[in-house]
């Protein structure tokens, strides 16, 4: 890509601070800047099953076919009080089809420190806005237990998902 020596500036200094924001260096041509996308997240959706273990009035296990397993990965990174929130919503793709209504337990979620140093992560997940969108919260930790700001990590999330019946 030629361009005269102001732009060539510019786009340097594009590039420094989408890396202030991504919180990271990231590896892209000046050409890639200037399609201002890129890939951040996947998302399946499959048939799946759903074991139950019923309490009352006897212990009983049994599986329900569940329809539709939303299945959903990403990255991000942990803010500087080691904390990331998000929704599966701003990820997922199906959400944009109209045909998921809601969402139900069981949620699965593993996060993986991309990191050089030793890190951790613990999160949790809840089902928000009458369960049509799961909540999700990660932290980073040093291993001496402190709070680690600006970890980034990778995701996945596997969650059973309501289908609009037409």
């Amino acid at each position: 890509m030629a361009t005269d020596p102001d732009k060539a500036a510019k786009v340097v200094a594009l590039k420094k601070q989408i890396e202030e924001i991504a919180g990271h260096e990231i590896d892209v041509s000046p050409e890639q800047l200037f399609q201002i996308a890129a890939p951040f997240a996947l998302s399946t959706s499959e048939d799946g099953m759903v074991k139950w273990w019923r309490f009352f009035p006897e212990p009983q296990r049994f599986c329900v076919a569940t329809g539709d397993l939303l299945d959903v990965s990403g990255s991000s990174v942990a803010g500087a009080d080691g904390k990331s929130v998000f929704r599966l919503s701003g990820f997922a793709c199906a959400q944009l089809d109209r045909t998921i209504v809601g969402f139900a337990e069981p949620i699965n979620v593993v996060a993986t420190p991309r990191a050089t140093s030793p890190s951790f992560l613990t999160m949790t997940s809840a089902l928000v806005n009458n369960a049509s969108d799961v909540e999700i919260t990660v932290l980073a930790w040093n291993p001496n237990g402190s709070a680690a700001p600006n970890v980034s990590f990778d995701w996945r999330c596997r969650v059973v998902s309501i289908q609009n019946i037409q």
